[in-house]
């Protein structure tokens, strides 16, 4: 290689990604080493101490290595090489035929095209293009000032994920030259310098409503420090940046209009601290907090921290186990109108998992999807009467002893909703309640069968009863008999119900509810599962 790279610096090596975080002699070898943090810990050795000397340290442990200096250690590329690179086909010459290979023929046919220069100098206009993708190009520094604009003015949304930049200075120095950028992506990369330029960051994005940001590991004090100089910013994305705390102070933000913001796959687990957070961002309508390792929702401390304008948050695949944090996210999102809770205990296991979306859904007022099911008029009602008689039954309203204290404190929606549907306590109606929704359950049949379609059928052994409103989705109910089954979550299922004639209909619209697919207690279901 012509020179060696500078600490601090970014390289491509056989493919690999890394930051140089050292560049001399190591003790009893002799030559130059590259000590490398690669973006990936897996390739990694050490943590930069080598015979018990420390020539340099890692942000993720045992993410180092040292390695030569040599022409496979690559620096990168310009933006506007890596562009036409991509997007701009090399000229064959002025032959007015070529020889094609069509590639669904693997190479058995050949054909002559014409003129195929002329179609790609009208492909090669860069001014046209409006969506740019330069993931894994190498992308390292930035042109001549002007080029970019003069080349591609037009780019609308631009992803430059795993490229070989270290400073946002570069980004900058591009995204400024896109007047018209809305887009940017810049996932996997790695910013080891983040002391920022506040004449060029305050021109180079003022059109840039969505970031991402994801396995970058940026701090949530180093992401405000970047959006603040975005005005219009309303969606950014800082999923697996290995984040454990966000940080309490307020943004350094004066305009701050964001609305989104995902987290998932970090390691945020206090519920309280990650609200407080998020508090000082007034507009908030979407958090995605998936895959982290939050195992309670306590109650906010003071109305100041309450989500006003949350309504979609992602609890998908967290440790939750108590109903009670589900009453406690009603009074931190009072319009929560979608929630993903699929992957905690809390509907995984336990006595009560059968129960759960009619328990959840009750307990959320406002809630119109949940785990991307929409909930209907008719599936609240139902959902609602069945959590009373639900409760009814558990304290045992009408035996001596009875404390109504406990039962609020427990179930804080039980006076609301009693109230809702008409039923006064210590009064008959809650016996109304339960006998209405216990002629409404009704009984499945639910036979697993290793195919992916029914073929013949002896005997019944040992069918699964399943139990469910006949207001249920078929989509719920499928999630319900994978439970029931244990079915795991690779393998494939398809429903199929046996008719009256004996042959089989399968059961296709997921968004319909049982009622209106035909289901009615006694019914046979076959679920015929394959693996993936």
């Amino acid at each position: 290689m012509d020179s060696l790279p500078l600490v601090g610096g970014r390289i491509s090596y056989f493919g690999h990604l890394g930051t140089v975080k050292f560049i001399g002699e190591v003790e009893n070898t002799t030559g130059i080493w590259l000590g490398i943090e690669w973006d990936n810990p897996d390739r990694g050795k050490h943590d930069g101490v080598k015979d018990g000397k420390r020539y340099f340290s890692c942000r993720v442990s045992n993410a180092g290595s040292f390695i030569r200096p040599s022409a496979q250690v690559i620096r990168g590329v310009s933006f506007l090489q890596a562009l036409k690179a991509k997007y701009v086909e090399q000229f064959h010459g002025s032959a007015s035929q070529e020889k094609v290979i069509l590639g669904s023929s693997n190479g058995v046919i050949e054909v002559k095209a014409v003129n195929l220069d002329k179609i790609r100098s009208k492909f090669a206009n860069l001014g046209r293009l409006r969506e740019v993708s330069l993931e894994n190009e190498l992308v390292s520094r930035v042109d001549e000032s002007g080029l970019i604009r003069e080349t591609c003015p037009n780019v609308r949304g631009l992803d430059l994920s795993a490229s070989l930049f270290s400073t946002w200075g570069i980004v900058a120095d591009i995204a400024v030259e896109l007047p018209v950028l809305q887009r940017l992506a810049l996932n996997r990369n790695r910013f080891t310098e983040m002391t920022l330029d506040r004449s060029k960051m305050s021109t180079s994005f003022q059109s840039l409503t969505e970031l991402q940001l994801n396995g970058t590991l940026i701090s949530w004090r180093e992401m405000q420090q970047v959006t603040s100089f975005m005005p219009r910013l309303v969606s950014v994305e800082l999923g697996s940046n290995r984040l454990c705390e966000l940080g309490f102070s307020a943004p350094i933000i004066t305009h701050s209009q964001i609305r989104n913001i995902n987290l998932e796959g970090n390691q945020c687990k206090v519920w309280t601290r990650i609200c407080q957070s998020l508090s000082t961002y007034d507009q908030l309508e979407r958090v995605i907090l998936a895959s982290n390792e939050i195992d309670s929702i306590a109650p906010p401390a003071h109305n100041s921290l309450i989500l006003k304008k949350l309504e979609h948050i992602s609890l998908s695949s967290n440790n939750l186990k108590s109903w009670n944090d589900l009453d406690a996210l009603s009074i931190w999102g009072p319009s929560l109108t979608s929630l993903s809770v699929i992957g905690n205990p809390l509907v995984e296991s336990g006595d009560e998992i059968r129960y759960s979306r009619p328990f959840i859904i009750a307990r959320l007022p406002a809630l119109c999807t949940l785990d991307s099911t929409a909930v209907s008029a008719k599936e609240r009602t139902d959902s609602e009467l069945f959590y009373l008689s639900y409760l009814s039954r558990r304290f045992s309203l009408h035996e001596p002893g009875f404390e109504m204290a406990s039962l609020m404190r427990e179930h804080p929606r039980w006076e609301a909703l009693s109230k809702k549907h008409g039923t006064a306590l210590g009064m008959s109606g809650i016996s109304s309640h339960q006998d209405r929704l216990s002629r409404k359950l009704i009984e499945v049949q639910v036979q697993r069968h290793f195919a992916c379609a029914p073929s013949e059928i002896g005997e019944w052994m040992d069918p699964t009863t399943v139990r469910a409103l006949p207001t249920m989705s078929l989509k719920v109910f499928e999630h319900k008999v994978r439970k029931a089954l244990k079915i795991d979550k690779e393998s494939k299922t398809s429903f199929w119900l046996k008719m009256n004639d004996g042959t089989w209909a399968e059961l296709s619209d997921n968004f319909h509810d049982l009622d209106w697919l035909g289901l009615e207690t006694g019914s046979k279901v076959l679920c015929c599962v394959t693996t993936a």
